[in-house]
């Protein structure tokens, strides 16, 4: 939909796939890949080697918030059970979502929604097999979510392994974030986590997420909590704020393409 932003897969993409590197399956269907396929303009996956980290709390709150700041958003949900997109299509019917089930699924709904939206926020798997490796190097922005718990911190590791993968694949993207979910107080692992994951090559947002009924109420009426006004209001407040952190900078660069874009065609037909 927008000028390409100038990633494309490299011409010799098998022999970036050595041996050792997992993923023997997503490397053949890689090197099928038509020459100089570009990258999506925008894309932002949500994945970790663990479930039960809240994933998909956090993949369709971040469509849901970037649709309400104008941009126009798809949604790659490649998790079998299918929570994204029941999700998505109560609270937002007509945000065209795919679900995915394998890594050429995943690339055709990624080349697909490219054209047609500015954003695509993808949810990945638990575990990082073949659909997951496929968002991550489809990537912009890879975001974590994690837990306060010791299994997080070890799952946070198994995950730098195959965004180290990614970032050789994708001209040194995708940026990762470690986000905190669910967190009540800021406890010995808590402080762990954010000691470490700069030592991993993640940042780590400013803005945790506190766990709060309002997520799980949201679930359960489809919709997010930034439209539940004011019984949702301090989940609102930090989904915003874990957002516009991440996310607005980018944002603006893609509204700000859009508008001189429209600019310049109008010049032309005036």
């Amino acid at each position: 939909m927008n000028a390409c932003r100038k990633s494309c897969l490299p011409c010799g993409l098998p022999d970036c796939l050595s041996a050792g590197i997992p993923g023997s399956l997503l490397k053949n269907m890689l090197a099928r890949l038509p020459a100089g396929w570009y990258l999506p303009d925008m894309m932002i996956s949500v994945t970790n080697f663990k479930g039960g980290v809240g994933k998909t709390t956090v993949a369709v709150h971040c469509a849901m918030w970037c649709a309400s700041q104008g941009i126009t958003v798809g949604f790659i949900d490649g998790d079998t059970q299918a929570s994204s997109s029941q999700w998505l299509a109560e609270a937002q019917p007509d945000l065209p979502c795919r679900l995915v089930t394998t890594p050429e699924e995943c690339l055709a709904a990624a080349r697909e929604l490219s054209d047609q939206c500015d954003v695509i926020v993808g949810d990945g798997p638990a575990g990082l097999g073949e659909i997951s490796r496929t968002l991550l190097i489809l990537s912009e922005i890879a975001i974590i979510p994690v837990t306060p718990s010791a299994l997080d911190i070890r799952s946070v590791q198994q995950a730098i392994s195959v965004l180290k993968f990614a970032k050789e694949l994708n001209l040194g993207r995708p940026e990762g974030w470690l986000v905190l979910n669910r967190m009540r107080k800021r406890d010995t692992i808590s402080r762990e986590l954010i000691a470490t994951a700069p030592q991993l090559g993640l940042r780590v947002g400013n803005t945790s997420i506190r766990d709060l009924q309002a997520y799980r109420d949201a679930v359960q009426q489809g919709t997010v909590v930034m439209r539940m006004g004011l019984r949702a209001a301090g989940a609102a407040r930090d989904m915003e704020q874990l957002f516009q952190e991440i996310l607005s900078e980018r944002l603006r660069g893609i509204v700000g393409n859009r508008n001189q874009s429209m600019n310049f065609k109008r010049a032309q037909n005036g």
